[in-house]
């Protein structure tokens, strides 16, 4: 998968640490690790992606640990859970609580790029006008990208 080049500018390691002490979780040492692997990853990254890159020998890091961890940073808002019709879940860093943005994705290289636009606010007007609460919704564009044209 190519690269989708968040606006990170404003986010660093502290400032994530602090997101997560303010979630009511603790600081621990595995936390930390894929955080940091989160930050410096350019585009979304999948469990099986985090466990290759973490130190295997660290505090007893397995795939359902990563899994747990991912649970609890997406139930904070620290993460995104992303879904591209691979039958692959992906995760990236929300850049502040309420933040999301849409993507565009290579149908044949798998290139990632974020769309930081969303005119979609009558839309969950009218669905929660309809009686909803707490609306989301996920918008995704699939294409060729002009290097595989």
């Amino acid at each position: 998968m190519s690269k989708c080049n968040h606006e990170r500018k404003n986010i660093d390691i502290d400032s994530l640490n602090e997101r997560v002490r303010k979630a009511g979780m603790k600081l621990t040492q595995q936390r930390m690790q894929m955080l940091k692997i989160l930050l410096h990853h350019p585009e979304p990254i999948s469990a099986d992606e985090i466990f290759k890159k973490i130190d295997s020998k660290a505090d007893g890091m397995d795939l359902v640990t990563i899994y747990r961890i991912l649970k609890k940073f997406e139930e904070a808002e620290l993460v995104s859970r992303l879904e591209f019709g691979d039958g692959v879940a992906r995760f990236e860093l929300t850049l502040e609580s309420g933040h999301h943005h849409h993507h565009v994705i290579c149908r044949q290289c798998q290139r990632v790029e974020p769309l930081h636009i969303c005119d979609l606010a009558a839309h969950i007007k009218m669905v929660e006008g309809m009686g909803y609460k707490q609306v989301s919704h996920r918008l995704d564009f699939f294409g060729l990208c002009s290097k595989c044209q």
